[in-house]
């Protein structure tokens, strides 16, 4: 039983979990001379999206996105190219990485409890109240 609530927090999570993942890799790599920042993004879905490469027919409104499960509606890695660069080439800044990694982890914690309060009230209707 999957709701669109649900599908949209779970790829929230998608999300969440991949850009933990990519902030974690650049603070890993915070001394490799050349290594250029990463970030995780739905940038493919909303390039298609603004492209107008979504199914219309199956959303209330012409602006709204569809949330399907090609993989377009994943996110992707970027590298990214500008910023203050380093002597060695390296653009990433360890006190930004610090605030974005905080950053996402409440955003992946936030949606977390979402989702457990979409199961939790599902599990409650299925209980029948009790």
């Amino acid at each position: 039983m999957e709701t669109n609530t649900i599908t949209a927090l779970s790829r929230a999570l998608d999300l969440g979990s991949a850009r933990v993942a990519a902030i974690s890799n650049n603070i890993s790599n915070l001394n490799t001379p050349g290594y250029k920042r990463q970030d995780a993004s739905f940038a493919a879905l909303l390039d298609s999206a603004s492209a107008g490469e979504d199914v219309r027919e199956t959303v209330s409104d012409p602006r709204h996105l569809t949330l399907d499960d090609t993989s377009s509606s994943r996110p992707t890695l970027t590298t990214q190219h500008s910023g203050q660069m380093r002597l060695d080439g390296n653009n990433v800044d360890i006190d930004t990485e610090t605030g974005r990694l905080a950053a996402a982890e409440i955003y992946y914690q936030g949606a977390s409890q979402l989702l457990a309060g979409q199961f939790s009230g599902l599990k409650y209707v299925i209980s029948g109240g009790h």
